[in-house]
C-alpha cells in the first residue's frame, strides 16, 4: 500500500513491507541482493521517517497509510545539558525484583536532578516508556533532551548485575556504559554505588559532551550566558595555558552580561585556580587571588550550588585558608554527595592538613564514584600526598607514578616523586625523577611547591630540604 507523500523510497518501502510482514534480514538481503548491514541500516532509516519503534507498529503504520504529522509539536531542548532516565528493566525471572530495578531509577534521577548543569525528565513521565520497546531516538524526540539513560537488573540467585547505558539521542549512538556486580544482601550498598558511579561519570561525560567546538567562533554575539560559560567549563579539561586564556575570554564576555551569574563567577574561579596551580603563571599568587575572590563571590550567589563550594575550597590551599577550604569542600559533599571532585578536592586538603585516614578516604571514594575522570591525575597525586605525609613512601611513589603517568606536566607529581625517593635514600631514582621532571617542566624550582604548602612547617620545610637534594633549585623566594 503506497502511502500518500511517501516519506520512503522505492527500496526502503520494499523493506518496510516484506519486514512488518514477517522476514527476517538475511531472507530480505538474500530476495533484494543486499547485504543484511544494508537492511539493518536501512530498517533504521524507515523507523525514523515512520516515527515508529517496534514491527508492531511499523505494520500498523503501513495499513494505515497515515504519515507523520510535520507540524506535530515537539518540545525544544534547554539550553542545558538533558537526560531522561528510563525505568531499568527487569531482567530476573522474579517479577518481585522489580522493585529494585524501580529504586535504581529512582535514586539515579533525583542525583542527577541536583546538579544545576543539568536538565533532568522527571519519573512520573519517563516511567510511562515502561514496558515497551522504545526507540532511544524517537523518547529523546519527544521528551526534548539530548540524552537517553537505560539499564537493565538481573538476579541470579544471591547475585545481582546492573547494565547502564547513555545514549546519545541525536545519533543514537553509545556515549557511555558500565556494568556492577554484587550480592543481593548488600542490596542498598550496591544501590548506593551504583548511583554514585552513574552520576558521576554521567556528569563528567555531559559536560564535555554536549559543547563539540568549544573555542570556534568566540566572537559570536548570540552566545548565552550558559553556552560560554559551558564552553569554557568544557576547555577546563584541556589543562593548557592557551586553554585557558580561551576560557577566561569566554567567561568575561559571560560576566559582562550577567555579573550575578553564579556559574560564570565559579568557572572563571577555577580557571584562576588552574592557572596557578599547574603553573601557568610565574607569579601564582594573582590568580590565587582572584579565583579565592570569585569563589566566593559564587557561592553568595547561589549556596545551594556544590561547585561554587568546591570552586572556593581549593582556592583557598595556596593562600593558606586551609581550615576554610575544608569547609567549603564539606559543605559541596554535604550539597551533593555524588559530586566525585569534591569528595577528591576534600582528600587533598585533608592531606595537606596531615589527616592522613581521612585523606584516604575521601579519594578513594572519588575514585571509585568516577574512574573515567579526566582530572583523575588529581586524585592519584592526592593519594601520593596523604601516603607522603604519613612517611609511607613506597605508596607516595607508586600514586605518583600513577599521576605523572595521566598528566605528565602535573609539578606535584614529580615533587612527590622525587621527595619519596630522597626519603627512601634512593638518590640516583631521585635524581632521574628531577631530570623527568625537567623534561617536560623546565624551570621547576623547590619554590614552586608553595603553591600547595603543608599545614605543618616542620614537614613542610623537609619537603623542600628533599626537594633541594633531589636536585631541584632554590627558586626565587615568594
Amino acid at each position: 500500500m503506497s502511502i500518500a507523500g511517501d516519506p520512503l523510497s522505492t527500496r526502503e518501502r520494499e523493506i518496510a513491507e516484506g519486514f512488518a510482514e514477517g522476514e527476517t534480514y538475511q531472507q530480505i538481503a538474500e530476495r533484494l541482493h543486499l547485504a543484511p548491514s544494508t537492511v539493518r541500516t536501512h530498517l533504521a532509516t524507515i523507523y525514523r521517517k515512520l516515527g515508529v519503534s517496534t514491527k508492531l507498529d511499523l505494520r500498523k503504520r503501513l495499513e494505515t497509510g497515515a504519515v507523520p504529522d510535520p507540524g506535530q509539536s515537539l518540545p525544544q531542548r534547554p539550553d542545558r545539558p538533558s537526560i531522561a532516565v528510563l525505568a531499568f528493566e527487569n531482567m530476573s525471572d522474579d517479577p518481585g525484583q522489580e522493585y529494585f530495578s524501580d529504586a535504581i531509577t529512582d535514586e539515579i534521577i533525583t542525583a542527577l536532578s541536583r546538579s544545576p548543569w543539568l536538565f533532568i525528565i522527571a519519573r512520573n513521565t519517563t516511567f510511562t516508556y515502561k514496558g515497551e520497546n522504545v526507540d532511544v531516538r524517537r523518547v529523546a524526540a519527544e521528551l526534548g533532551v539530548r540524552f537517553v539513560l537505560e539499564g537493565s537488573v538481573r538476579r541470579a540467585g544471591d547475585r545481582v548485575r546492573v547494565t547502564a547505558q547513555m545514549i546519545d539521542g541525536l545519533t543514537g549512538g553509545h556515549v557511555w556504559s558500565d556494568r556492577y556486580d554484587g550480592r543481593i544482601e548488600d542490596v542498598f550498598d550496591l544501590q548506593d554505588e551504583i548511583t554514585r558511579q552513574v552520576v558521576a561519570s554521567i556528569q563528567t561525560i555531559v559536560h564535555r559532551s554536549t559543547v563539540e567546538t568549544p573555542v570556534e567562533r568566540l566572537n559570536r554575539p548570540d552566545l548565552t550566558v550558559w553556552e560560554l560559560t559551558m564552553r569554557a567549563w568544557h576547555l577546563l579539561y584541556d589543562f593548557t595555558p592557551e586553554a585557558y586564556a580561551s576560557a577566561k575570554t569566554l567567561l568575561e564576555r559571560a560576566l559582562a552580561i550577567d555579573p550575578e551569574s553564579a556559574e560564570a563567577n565559579m568557572v572563571l574561579s577555577l580557571v584562576n585556580h588552574h592557572v596557578a596551580i599547574l603553573g601557568f603563571a610565574p607569579d601564582p599568587t594573582p590568580a590565587m587571588e582572584a579565583a579565592y575572590a570569585l569563589g566566593r563571590r559564587a557561592t553568595q550567589l547561589d549556596d545551594r550550588n556544590e561547585y561554587a563550594h568546591w570552586a572556593l575550597g581549593i582556592s583557598c590551599w595556596g593562600l593558606h585558608r586551609l581550615d576554610e577550604g575544608i569547609a567549603a569542600l564539606e559543605r559541596a559533599v554535604e550539597l551533593n554527595p555524588n559530586c566525585s571532585v569534591a569528595y577528591g578536592s576534600l582528600g587533598t586538603a585533608l592531606a595537606i592538613a596531615g589527616r592522613v585516614e581521612d585523606a584516604i578516604a575521601n579519594q578513594e571514594i572519588a575514585i571509585r564514584m568516577n574512574p573515567r575522570d579526566p582530572s583523575i591525575f588529581f586524585r592519584f597525586s592526592g593519594l601520593a600526598l596523604a601516603h607522603y605525609t604519613a612517611d609511607d613512601f613506597e605508596m607516595a611513589i607508586l600514586w605518583a607514578e600513577r599521576a605523572i603517568h595521566r598528566m605528565p606536566r602535573w609539578y606535584l607529581a614529580h615533587f612527590l616523586l622525587a621527595a619519596s625517593h630522597v626519603g627512601l635514600g634512593h638518590m640516583d631514582q631521585a635524581r632521574a625523577a628531577v631530570a623527568a621532571c625537567e623534561t617536560v617542566l623546565p624551570g621547576m624550582s623547590v619554590a614552586d611547591a608553595e603553591r600547595t604548602p603543608l599545614r605543618d612547617e616542620a614537614r613542610m620545610q623537609m619537603f623542600r630540604d628533599r626537594l633541594g637534594e633531589a636536585g631541584f633549585a632554590p627558586g626565587p623566594s615568594r
